[in-house]
């Protein structure tokens, strides 16, 4: 037996500073919760951008900041991270991998900023953090393999704390540019020991913080952006100085900072060479907060993204600063901005050998998704938006697969924390996953979700209702398009819904659109946030995605007391399984519905808490659930149909578990599985009327997921995020590989495994916002 990881869907951490471009190859990187993931660029719009790799865990808490340590010469692309954790991490890019080099101690607190360079065989990184009490600023010297040389605290003003940082190699010696919560640029020099940094100037601008800061490493004309929450993009020079006045330099240049530039306040020395700090450009084109600020390759160029859902190209034309391309979302209902943007481009950049080959700019969005723009002619003044792979943000918490799954052609929907539901289909062209539709956006954390048939699934979020969605046509001729599998072996004679689907303002139900229909707001710009389903060829953009794939609601389902956790349907889709969170027995019940009108038509009453899953045998006659009250309890249907609604209790497990039992699952009809917070697995068989364990492991932390395929294929996830594949034979159950250890130790736990149908692919999901696809085979 085989398992291989074909698939990773990940967001990017919705901070700043979480994206940047890789200088060795065509890839982009960015901080994914714990991780750090590696995706491709699309060359054409028929493509989308793979993720390739992730990295291994070593932040305990998500990370806040990502950058990439500047050199002269770009041998490998070598990265920074910050997190919660304070922890500050060393990364190297191998191939399409990022590899650990070496952890940075001395943060005490959640780390905002960071930065770095490589000079002269060394690497100079520096870092801020803030916690409840206190602040840092630190600065640490490593080899070029990444062991410590020397670290210090850089002392900032009192009560002030570095928001942003950046760091440039000059004649030998490392200068820090740093954004303070007082408003002032201020610049730091490398003292002549290269063991500690001081202060040079502060110069004033910015009348509120500083999100970015920015130098464009041209040491012919270098030049420093800064911006944040005024909105202003300001510009400033760094210059050596030959005026007469460059001899009255002051030794001691860290008084308090002036209110206003002058010029004889902004003169400092590296190496006893004179240079000078001015005011360049003042730039005006945001309408809110300016998160990113990232030059090209040859420093000419600057790229800002803002809260004003655009990201902004300034160019200088005729000596002055002009924003030349505006890239953006237009209308796009679900859209609130940007946090990063980078510089990248489809080509090799190391191979051709052009500075300014820089085609495409990718941006990050408030809500984690990834935007790609690349430029389609040689002035770089016309863009195409092209498809990148994005994810959940925050806990991807339930998935499944299409119920009409035969192989490659099924495809799988996912719910999360992030109020989504998200569909993923294989992309005909490339051959490989994609996000094709986002059928709901709703307005509570997502929690489950079970296909009912081929065109109805219902899920369920932090409500007291379930909601049924069937799939609009749009879907399914674009699933058709993309997938390339016709709509009759998807589908069947399933009945479909309308066109598409738009969410009316202040609504949480999806209404039916019909084909051409437009949907007019009171007010004109209403108008901008309206759906506009359409047949897609190709895989969408994450603005179509979020609000232009929406599947019509066709049913609530109402009778839960308190928020919903559990949903699951019999094989042949006529009876559905519900249950809710619950601290009482009335409320601990399993609620029995008819798909065929939506109509409750019982309740399975037992447990004692909330019931964590639910799971009907294959050949649909008997009903295992398994609670928080650590118990397991075992249902037949009393007269043996296989879509009646009258089930009897015939068993409920003893002590065998001690803490919560987290998830289920049947082998076959005389089979299931059952895993707990104990960190036990228990495989069970019912003999003459009687269920007794029949294997028991104890693994190395609590299990939080479950699932078979086979006696020869049991696999178990773990609160640590790892994946444990047993075999259950006559000498009980083993462990036959591990998947996914981690070197320190971590709470990412899985949520939900599912097998295809078939027993090929294997669907992961996790609280650290991935959802993955492996493939299984002998």
């Amino acid at each position: 037996m085989k398992i291989e990881e074909e698939f990773i869907s990940a967001s990017v951490n919705p901070r700043s500073h979480c994206l940047t471009a890789c200088k060795t190859a065509p890839l982009v990187a960015y901080a994914s919760s714990l991780q750090i993931a590696v995706q491709t660029i699309p060359k054409d719009d028929s493509e989308v951008g793979v993720i390739k790799s992730t990295s291994e865990r070593r932040h305990q808490k998500p990370i806040t900041v990502l950058k990439r340590l500047k050199s002269s010469e770009i041998v490998a692309d070598e990265f920074v991270t910050g997190g919660v954790d304070s922890r500050v991490v060393l990364w190297k890019l191998r191939g399409e991998h990022v590899e650990y080099v070496a952890d940075l101690t001395g943060c005490d607190g959640s780390v905002g900023s960071v930065c770095g360079c490589v000079e002269d065989g060394r690497k100079v990184v520096a870092a801020a953090w803030v916690s409840e009490t206190s602040n840092g600023f630190h600065a640490w010297w490593t080899s070029s393999i990444g062991d410590l040389l020397n670290s210090t605290e850089i002392k900032l003003d009192h009560k002030a704390f570095a928001l942003c940082l950046d760091a440039i190699s000059i004649q030998n010696s490392v200068l820090l540019a740093v954004g303070t919560s007082k408003r002032f640029v201020e610049l730091y020099g490398e003292s002549a020991d290269k063991k500690s940094f001081s202060r040079l100037i502060s110069v004033a601008g910015h009348t509120d913080w500083i999100h970015s800061i920015a130098f464009n490493d041209n040491p012919d004309h270098l030049l420093v952006a800064s911006a944040g929450q005024d909105t202003y993009v300001r510009l400033w020079a760094i210059e050596p100085e030959t005026d007469e006045k460059s001899e009255n330099i002051r030794e001691d240049s860290s008084t308090t900072p002036p209110d206003e530039l002058t010029s004889s306040a902004n003169l400092f020395s590296i190496n006893y060479t004179p240079y000078r700090c001015s005011s360049h450009a003042v730039m005006q084109g945001h309408d809110d907060w300016v998160h990113s600020t990232v030059w090209s390759n040859d420093g000419r160029v600057l790229l800002t993204a803002s809260s004003d859902k655009t990201c902004i190209i300034w160019k200088e034309i005729d000596n002055l600063w002009r924003d030349d391309v505006r890239l953006g979302i237009v209308g796009g209902g679900q859209a609130a901005g940007f946090f990063a943007a980078v510089f990248s481009s489809s080509l090799d950049l190391k191979d051709s050998g052009e500075k300014n080959a820089e085609n495409v700019v990718i941006s990050s969005s408030y809500f984690g998704g990834l935007h790609c723009w690349k430029s389609t002619d040689e002035q770089k003044t016309f863009w195409t938006a092209l498809p990148m792979t994005g994810g959940h943000v925050g806990e991807v918490r339930d998935v499944d697969w299409h119920r009409s799954d035969d192989g490659d052609s099924g495809f799988l929907m996912s719910v999360g924390q992030d109020q989504t539901t998200r569909v993923f289909a294989k992309n005909g062209r490339q051959q490989s996953y994609v996000e094709i539709a986002r059928p709901q956006v709703h307005g509570h954390d997502m929690q489950c979700l079970s296909f009912v048939n081929p065109s109805i699934f219902v899920s369920g979020a932090e409500e007291k209702v379930f909601r049924a969605f069937r799939a609009p046509k749009s879907f399914v001729k674009s699933l058709e398009a993309i997938s390339g599998v016709p709509t009759e072996k998807s589908f069947g004679d399933s009945d479909l819904a309308e066109f598409g689907a738009c969410v009316p303002a202040l609504g949480l139900s999806n209404k039916p659109m019909v084909e051409g229909e437009t949907v007019d707001g009171e007010h004109w710009e209403e108008d901008a946030f309206r759906a506009a389903p359409v047949v897609l060829t190709s895989p969408p953009t994450e603005d179509t995605l979020q609000q232009n794939t929406l599947w019509p609601e066709q049913h609530k389902l109402y009778g839960h007391g308190y928020e919903v956790y559990a949903v699951t349907a019999n094989p042949t889709g006529n009876v559905l399984a519900t249950a809710c969170k619950s601290s009482h027995v009335e409320h601990s019940v399993v609620m029995l519905w008819s798909t065929s009108n939506w109509s409750k038509k019982s309740e399975i009453i037992g447990h004692q808490l909330t019931v964590t899953q639910i799971a009907w045998n294959p050949s649909g006659t008997r009903l295992l659930t398994v609670s928080r009250d650590r118990t397991a309890k075992l249902y037949t249907e009393k007269n043996g149909e296989v879509d009646g609604f009258d089930y009897d209790c015939v068993w409920t497990s003893g002590k065998q578990h001690t803490r919560i039992i987290w998830a289920c699952d049947w082998i076959d009809d005389e089979h299931f599985v059952t895993a707990s917070r104990d960190q036990k697995v228990i495989v069970w068989a019912e003999s003459a009327g009687q269920t007794a364990p029949k294997a028991t492991v104890k693994l190395d932390e609590p299990v939080t997921a479950i699932a078979a395929v086979s006696k020869d294929v049991i696999v178990a996830g773990l609160q640590t995020g790892e994946l444990i594949v047993l075999r259950f034979d006559s000498e009980g159950l083993h462990v036959i590989e591990k998947i996914g250890a981690n070197r320190i130790p971590i709470d990412s736990a899985v949520l939900r495994l599912r097998f295809s149908k078939n027993g090929r692919k294997l669907a992961v999901a996790t609280t650290d916002a991935k959802l993955r696809i492996f493939n299984v085979s002998q």
